[in-house]
């Protein structure tokens, strides 16, 4: 609701365009994340939808307003924001695996069943391999 109180009206991509600056890229928001989200705040009363050449716009209620106002997330938000600018430089495991997924040419290739079983056992032992890694830099400091 913060965000939508920043904003004032705004569609789907730029809530969740909004919410991944403000984290500082430390997780990319998803329509299925978001848009559950907002129906839940739709249903509470506290954002309304319009329709504006083809787009479902979200803006607050006056409800919605007044619980932005009375919320406590604000300091969550600053906090959120500080711990992310600490991490400068990190990245979590989710999104280099989605890079991976996202740029690897194998993606589209079909495996029989046995390839299947094959490549999950590379997979597992890939999983242990990186959280060899996690744990050397944990103790690394």
């Amino acid at each position: 609701m913060i965000i939508l109180a920043s904003l004032g009206e705004a569609h789907g991509y730029a809530i969740m365009t909004e919410l991944k600056e403000r984290i500082g890229g430390g997780w990319k928001p998803s329509p299925g994340a978001i848009y559950p989200a907002l129906l839940a705040l739709v249903e509470m009363g506290y954002v309304q939808t319009t329709e504006k050449d083809g787009t479902r716009m979200y803006s607050l209620t006056e409800a919605g307003r007044r619980a932005a106002k009375k919320s406590s997330s604000a300091g969550r938000w600053a906090s959120l924001s500080a711990r992310s600018e600490r991490d400068e430089g990190r990245i979590t495991i989710g999104a280099l695996l989605d890079r991976f997924a996202a740029q690897s040419k194998l993606r589209r290739r079909l495996a029989g069943p046995e390839q299947e079983q094959q490549i999950e056992k590379i997979l597992v032992r890939a999983s242990g391999e990186i959280e060899q890694v996690l744990k050397k830099g944990d103790n690394d400091g």
